[in-house]
């Protein structure tokens, strides 16, 4: 199970706009960029336009929609007390509702681990950048957005019924 927790509670994580690259860094972590090594600017098309280590960049923009915010989460530590008790209450509950279903079965559960993850920052929109052309729509993270959230709603969303409808021909 994964819980996300932020850092301090009276503190609003940072607005960032993360840029996904189309290579492999082997670093985790802040950088101290200075605008030498990474000045992203708009082209004569509107579309991002950057150097990394001397290859030119091209990105687009993608926006989440309205009802999304993205976040930036790092490993953060063990599970606490507060996320503890509301684990536990959780699974008093489940049993419960095991018991009352007739379901009362008397082999133990095995204790599912919790993994924190602490937000760092949150984003609205993220920039995906491709060597020297712009992400057209199959790229995964374009696509991710623009075409799955849309279908996983859709697939979520009250209408017809399909069991209800009746074949044609029958």
């Amino acid at each position: 199970m994964l819980s996300i927790q932020r850092r301090n509670n009276n503190e609003l994580p940072q607005q960032c706009t993360p840029n996904l690259l189309p290579c492999r860094i082997n670093h985790d972590g802040p950088v101290n960029a200075s605008r030498r090594y990474w000045a992203p600017e708009h082209d004569e098309d509107g579309n991002l336009e950057a150097y990394f280590r001397g290859r030119k960049l091209k990105g687009r923009k993608v926006t989440l929609p309205k009802a999304y915010k993205g976040s930036v989460v790092k490993e953060g530590a063990k599970e606490d007390d507060t996320l503890k008790s509301n684990t536990e209450r959780l699974r008093r509950r489940q049993l419960e509702e095991e018991v009352v279903d007739g379901d009362d079965e008397d082999e133990e559960e095995e204790e599912e681990e919790v993994k924190v993850l602490e937000e760092v920052a949150n984003f609205k929109d993220f920039v995906v950048w491709g060597h020297e052309t712009v992400p057209d729509g199959d790229d995964a993270f374009v696509k991710g957005v623009e075409e799955w959230i849309a279908f996983a709603a859709a697939m979520h969303a009250p209408g017809i019924d399909v069991q209800d409808e009746q074949k044609p021909g029958s």
